[in-house]
């Protein structure tokens, strides 16, 4: 099975800096490579300009004039000739002077060897320069910030298409399970709910039994329903709805479960409320909210759903009594298998996210300054 999200966060992240720290120390050692070639180059274009005018001024091959060079050029230079030259010394000025580069003479130093005429050398020698890279230098700056700007992206593009690739695999997953289930729990649910509507009540207690076994049936099927839509989510089918009529009775049918877990949903809704939707997405979402606020509040407390116009949209308010959001619910409350419930599957949130998108809204999670947690959920008016 595959990491679960915040791991695997943690693992691409940790991979992607070693990932930078690999390419900055790379990019160094290829910079540094280009100082060494560049200061190499002019170390040899100031060898043959100097030697050149030794030769177009016939100068004499003297000591003194080595001196005054090395006093002129900071470098040191020293006047070689064939004759006096040893014949393995010969051959290694001459391969030198056939490559035309710059050598290291000893650890410390490097020597350029320049022909003056078939009898005479010059050869230049200066102590082995040290890297001068530092990111005050504009060009080295611009080097790495434009190596981490493109890592950056690169990793961001990567991380989110293996955190997408994680979540298509965790939902191929729901989907085979979700299927299972639906097969496996639609025919006896289906057979329940038919014996319900076909039995004759004797009392009032026996109407209200009958009618607890329908509605709870009708929440299974919600349940069923969700978790396909989670595997396979399809456009929701919108029809003209009173939005307040829809939550009214996603409330009464609250109302056994809310008692039992001692919390009391307020009402306060404008009537009718008219919008486009699809009345069985949004009263499971609906559920969904509620179930979340009443869990949230184990010892008890009050659920305030809340409504009222705001321009073309209109605003719905979910406060609860509860001890509220943490930090990372808040940033992360709606992401798929995100759950801080003990056994909790991190469905819910999400599945209502995604009804409220399809319906053209918005949904922010919030905690009140008072305390409680708070849900926004914004959904498009139908034009007066």
């Amino acid at each position: 099975m595959s990491a679960s999200p915040p791991k695997l966060r943690l693992t691409l992240g940790l991979g992607f800096l070693a990932f930078i720290i690999a390419g900055s120390l790379l990019l160094l050692a290829w910079l540094r490579q280009r100082e060494r070639e560049e200061s190499n180059r002019l170390f040899l274009t100031l060898a043959k300009a100097n030697a050149e005018s030794v030769r177009q001024m016939n100068l004499p091959r003297s000591e003194k004039l080595a001196r005054s060079l090395k006093k002129l050029l900071g470098v040191s230079v020293a006047f070689l000739d064939r004759e006096t030259m040893m014949p393995a010394v010969e051959s290694t000025i001459q391969s030198e002077i056939k490559d035309g580069s710059v050598e290291d003479f000893n650890d410390h130093q490097q020597s350029v060897v320049v022909e003056l005429d078939k009898h005479h050398y010059m050869r230049f020698f200066r102590n082995t320069p040290a890297p001068a890279l530092s990111l005050r230098d504009s060009a080295t700056r611009n080097a790495f910030i434009t190596f981490w700007l493109i890592s950056a992206l690169v990793g961001w593009l990567l991380v989110r298409e293996r955190l997408k690739r994680a979540q298509s695999e965790r939902l191929a997953m729901l989907g085979r399970v979700a299927t299972s289930l639906a097969h496996d729990i639609k025919n006896p649910l289906a057979s329940i709910q038919l014996h319900a509507q076909l039995m004759t009540p004797q009392n009032e207690e026996d109407a209200q039994a009958i009618k607890l076994i329908e509605n709870e049936s009708e929440v299974i099927a919600g349940l069923v329903n969700q978790w396909l839509h989670l595997a396979n989510p399809l456009p929701p089918k919108l029809t003209k709805l009173d939005l307040s009529d829809c939550i009214r009775g996603v409330v009464k049918n609250m109302e056994p479960q809310a008692r039992h877990a001692g919390v009391e949903i307020i009402l306060d809704l404008p009537s009718p409320v008219f919008i486009m939707g699809d009345s069985s997405r949004l009263a499971q979402a609906m559920r969904n909210l509620m179930i979340n606020a009443i869990q949230a509040m184990p010892r008890g407390g009050k659920l305030m759903v809340s409504g009222q116009p705001t321009g073309s949209c209109f605003q719905l308010r979910f406060a609860d009594s509860g001890t509220g959001f943490s930090e990372q619910a808040l940033a992360q409350g709606t992401e798929l298998f995100f759950t801080e419930k003990e056994g909790g599957m991190g469905v819910g949130l999400n599945i209502v996210s995604s009804v409220i998108i399809a319906h053209g809204g918005t949904m922010k999670l919030q905690n009140d300054p008072k305390g409680g947690a708070v849900i926004i959920v914004l959904l498009p008016l139908l034009p007066a």
